[in-house]
């Protein structure tokens, strides 16, 4: 695993603890298999803990119209508790009740839901209300739920949510997917304008490990479309680019996808 893949780790761990990234500075350097290996261990562990009491509410939720039960959930429910309760409901009633929530408060529950415990409910939210909840979430600058969602999302639904973020969104949500092979599927749906956006966002906030991050897992023929947009990019961009990978805070190997 590359340094990048470790750096995104640690921002997923720092997520889960609810703490800053800098707080665990000191695992800088554990491959990134390791703390993924670790990040679920604590996951399951902290979901097994509380386990019988979302059981529990889970059950009673099933006793209820799901137009009541919605109505509850965001009356009296923490977002954390609405999540964990979500994970244990059968998918297509998880889903209706999903679908009765404010855009806020599923925000929130999004914000606390682990996407992979719940993948299939997150299978059956519509297209339009996974890019709203998307739009809330980046402005709220959740990359990590974001990036956990992307691998689950239906086709659609990637699609719709692709289209409301912007170039500096995109490399901060493609740094953290748990699912790198989606890379290939945004791509695809990107525009050129978001494709500007992006190498721009690298140059104006430093994202030079995002871009590379993002480079390194796209296939020579995804990258095409990058380099033809780095050919066209404003001098400024390009001399800030060509000056990151002097300084190698931008690999050459990415260099060169951009300007073979």
């Amino acid at each position: 695993m590359t340094a990048p893949d470790s750096a995104a780790e640690i921002q997923k761990l720092a997520h889960q603890l609810g703490v800053e990234p800098t707080r665990l500075a000191a695992l800088t350097g554990v491959p990134a298999g390791d703390l993924r290996i670790l990040r679920t261990q604590i996951a399951d562990a902290l979901f097994e803990a509380d386990k019988p009491r979302f059981a529990k509410i889970a059950a009673l939720s099933k006793a209820v119209p799901t137009a009541v039960a919605a109505r509850l959930t965001e009356y009296a429910m923490p977002p954390l508790l609405a999540a964990r309760t979500a994970e244990l409901i059968e998918p297509r009633r998880a889903a209706d009740l999903v679908g009765r929530l404010s855009d806020g408060y599923l925000a929130d529950v999004s914000a606390a839901m682990d996407a992979s415990r719940a993948a299939e409910v997150v299978a059956e939210i519509p297209a339009d209300r996974i890019a709203t909840i998307g739009a809330e979430l980046a402005r709220r600058a959740e990359w990590v739920v974001i990036g956990g969602f992307v691998a689950h999302v239906s086709a659609p639904a990637l699609a719709a949510a692709v289209q409301v973020f912007d170039g500096e969104q995109l490399l901060r949500i493609g740094f953290v997917l748990d699912d790198k092979d989606r890379l290939d599927d945004v791509s695809q749906l990107v525009t050129d304008v978001q494709i500007d956006a992006m190498l721009a966002a690298a140059s104006k906030h430093g994202l030079w490990t995002e871009l590379d991050d993002l480079l390194a897992h796209l296939t020579a023929d995804r990258a095409g479309r990058m380099r033809d947009r780095f050919g066209v990019a404003p001098a400024k961009i390009v001399a800030a680019t060509q000056a990151a990978a002097a300084s190698g805070r931008l690999s050459q190997d990415s260099l060169a996808k951009l300007t073979a």
